[in-house]
């Protein structure tokens, strides 16, 4: 019988060749959109490439597909420790424990937590390719697909058994609270047979798998609460030449952009990313560090330049026109600007949400 391709995915992981497994299965999204076996793979191999940005989804939706599987928790938990969220990585860790006692890598990654959990240390890790050590390797073939009776007594005992553990597992597992009506935006299958168009000119051209692909991207992205990255694939998407139909699904994936807030802005630009391709992110918001210069009055609003990266006065990245409506806006001091860039016309600029004084080093 022939080999799907996931499973010439999971020989490609067990012989250490991950980004050769990502290549053949980033393509697959639409194939295995509900495979938790999938997605786990995927990100796991995305977590050992360094791409964290698609390790974080990826695995994000295995958890989503399967709460409560040690295998995905452990690349989570790793993934937690490399960006430096230690407190939730503790929680993951100590939640496989529970239901391993003996597993070699939670205890691994505790240990190295306690030794080198500083933020200075955890940053040296990364660089120097030790954090590797946490990551899961050496694949062991997951039964998430083999539901087992016994297994669920056993589950079912413990959460009655121990009610002191339950609720930091519960806060762990449960996240932000699913987006429903994210999951009910999809392609029939007669938009999934034609999902791009011939002629015309476009600034993106896409494949058929890519053009699908991007479109689960942004539905993945969404449901992690990643709403920048969602809206790079829904303007990639836009601008290519996908058909009307997946367009039309794509514009209607947007109504689903959260507010901005400094707290949990994610996957934002930089001011050299942004001027690479403005149009590609229209609506992202950011939260950049900066100065304002030559604040006006234009109407009931404040229009300024902002001085991206000059909160220091040592260096410029650029400048970026934005505008304030009800609030001040402080001159020649440092601040923080929490923005959403519009940028549909190609110009790029900044509607400001809230602005922080930041204090100045003496």
């Amino acid at each position: 019988m022939a080999k799907t391709a996931l499973d010439r995915a999971e020989r490609l992981f067990s012989a250490g060749r991950y980004a050769q497994a990502v290549t053949l299965l980033e393509p697959q999204v639409p194939v295995y959109r509900e495979s938790q076996r999938f997605y786990y793979v995927l990100g796991a191999s995305c977590l050992r490439t360094g791409d964290v940005s698609g390790a974080f989804a990826y695995l994000k939706r295995a958890e989503q597909l399967l709460p409560g599987n040690a295998d995905v928790a452990l690349a989570l938990s790793a993934l937690q420790v490399r960006r430096g969220e230690t407190e939730k990585a503790v929680e993951g860790y100590l939640r496989v424990l529970e239901e391993r006692p003996r597993d070699r890598l939670a205890r691994r990654a505790l240990s190295l937590i306690r030794r080198e959990g500083s933020p200075e240390r955890l940053a040296a890790l990364v660089e120097s390719g030790r954090i590797a050590r946490i990551y899961p390797g050496g694949f062991r073939i997951m039964r998430l697909a083999l539901p087992s009776a016994a297994l669920a007594l056993v589950l079912a005992a413990a959460w009655l058994l121990l009610p002191l553990a339950v609720p930091a597992a519960r806060r762990l597992l449960a996240g932000p609270p699913m987006r429903p009506g994210v999951a009910a935006v999809v392609l029939s299958s007669s938009e999934r047979s034609a999902p791009v168009t011939t002629g015309g000119g476009f600034r993106f051209v896409l494949t058929e798998d890519q053009a699908l692909s991007g479109f689960e991207k942004a539905k993945a992205y969404f449901q992690a609460y990643r709403d920048n990255a969602a809206l790079v694939e829904i303007n990639r998407l836009l601008g290519s030449n996908a058909s009307q139909a997946v367009k039309d699904k794509a514009r209607t994936l947007k109504a689903f952009v959260g507010a901005p807030d400094f707290r949990t802005v994610r996957d934002a630009p930089s001011f050299a990313e942004l001027g690479k391709d403005p149009m590609l992110y229209d609506g992202c918001s950011v939260s950049w560090k900066g100065m304002a210069a030559n604040v006006r009055a234009e109407g009931r609003s404040l229009a300024f330049d902002f001085l991206v990266g000059y909160d220091r006065m040592k260096q410029l990245e650029g400048i970026i026109p934005a505008r304030m409506a009800g609030a001040e806006v402080p001159v020649d001091r440092p601040l923080e600007i929490l923005a959403l860039i519009r940028s549909a016309d190609g110009s790029p600029r900044l509607d400001a949400v809230a602005i922080h004084e930041l204090l100045q080093e003496r």
